[in-house]
């Protein structure tokens, strides 16, 4: 099959198993980090034997069991789909290795072992910023992400986002009506555009920037992938520049990752009145930098870039030339989580958290990290359910301040 998705492979590798390992069920990007490390090449996985799958750290039966049944073929017709969307979208596939892979997300610490490809990613989008908010936002802050946005991009900014509605798409927008660059990531596969009204937008943004997904091109938009994403958004830009967010906001988690990945905060704020600004005003509390103006943020990229001319240039030094500037933590407090809501907010003094969870899988979480820190991977193993499950009673947890996410796919009590 003719696929632009076999143009971009590490060592000529056979990407027909790449899709086969990706598209096996509870095999997520660590599992196959783990993976790789133990057998170095897709083609060596499907030819292990069970005995030594069992040998690979943190892998559930589950894992297990579906890798075997791959090897065996069962999952040739999923294949055959996957080619077919990669055909009709005209989609890449691009490996950390390839130049057009996001240079800045080969730094994080879970980046994605490949991603599918609408568009093409050049040397001009290495100076990119994230811009991210609520759906349900004001015309304030629509305003404000058009001008602020839209000047951003015309000084040579590449402004990423997730396609969502409200304060991503105005970004997008912004960045497209001054004939700038613009990157989306989604939260699901080529066949799944969420949100679908956002179809003609993603074609958009694929003519002067790209589209980009970790994620196979049946999967749905469920809890998890917006989780995941988010980290993809933060962790391939310099920094996050919140606009308008509640403070349970898919956008606040993003800024986090952002803490994590040591890149710079940006918060605009707004009204004290307002639910969505409670999240920029805890950001700025916590030492993110107030946006007055695009010129705000271009003076803070000028100095983590070294440049004291007055435009940020359209290109920036790659990697492998001058190690990428990395931003300071945006927080006086180095032990305080950034953006955590407080757990006064949200249980009334003197009640546990505990006592407020209903759901059973919650109440098991709860108990199970009373004893300290684990991997995602050890809580599904020992409470007998999907990885993908319980990363999806996590991030609820985590926006409720009861649960908090460590590096490396570790979770804690907040």
């Amino acid at each position: 099959m003719d696929s632009t998705a076999l143009n971009h492979s590490p060592d000529n590798v056979d990407v027909m198993n790449w899709l086969r390992l990706v598209l096996t069920p509870e095999v997520g990007a660590g599992a196959i980090r783990r993976l790789l490390q133990a057998f170095e090449t897709p083609e060596n996985i499907f030819q292990a034997p069970q005995s030594a799958l069992e040998k690979v750290p943190r892998l559930s039966r589950e894992a297990i069991h579906n890798l075997l049944q791959t090897a065996r073929g069962c999952l040739d017709k999923a294949l055959d789909q996957e080619l077919k969307v990669i055909e009709k979208q005209n989609l890449e596939i691009i490996f950390p290795e390839d130049p057009q892979f996001p240079p800045l997300l080969r730094e994080i610490e879970d980046p994605p072992v490949f991603l599918f490809m609408k568009g093409r990613i050049i040397e001009a989008d290495y100076t990119p910023l994230a811009v991210v908010g609520t759906r349900s936002c004001d015309s304030y802050s629509l305003r404000m992400t058009r001008e602020i946005v839209g000047e951003l991009a015309s000084k040579g900014l590449t402004i990423v986002s997730g396609l969502a509605h409200g304060i991503d798409g105005a970004a997008h927008r912004a960045a497209l009506s001054v004939s700038g660059r613009t990157i989306a990531f989604l939260p699901c596969g080529f066949s799944t555009i969420y949100p679908p009204e956002h179809f003609d937008l993603m074609n958009e943004i694929a003519t002067q920037g790209a589209v980009l997904s970790e994620y196979p091109s049946q999967t749905k938009p469920i809890p998890r992938c917006f989780h995941s994403r988010n980290r993809l958004v933060s962790g391939s830009s310099l920094g996050v520049f919140v606009v308008q967010a509640p403070i349970d906001s898919g956008a606040m988690i993003t800024a986090r990752f952002a803490l994590e990945q040591n890149r710079e905060v940006f918060a605009l704020p707004g009204r004290v009145d307002e639910r969505g600004s409670e999240g920029p005003h805890r950001l700025i509390q916590d030492g993110a930098r107030l946006v007055h103006s695009a010129q705000d943020i271009l003076n803070e990229l000028r100095f983590r870039l070294g440049i004291t001319s007055q435009a940020v240039p359209e290109t920036s030094p790659q990697p492998s030339e001058k190690k990428t500037p990395r931003a300071r933590k945006p927080s006086p407090k180095p032990d305080r989580e950034l953006a955590q809501p407080a757990p006064s907010a949200l249980n009334p003094p003197g009640e546990p958290a505990e006592s407020t969870l209903q759901d059973p899988l919650d109440i098991l979480l709860y108990k199970r990290l009373k004893a300290g820190r684990v991997h995602i991977d050890r809580l599904a193993a020992d409470l007998g359910h999907p990885v993908g499950k319980i990363s999806e009673r996590l991030l609820l947890l985590e926006m409720k301040g009861i649960v908090k996410r460590l590096p490396g796919m570790y979770f804690d009590l907040a």
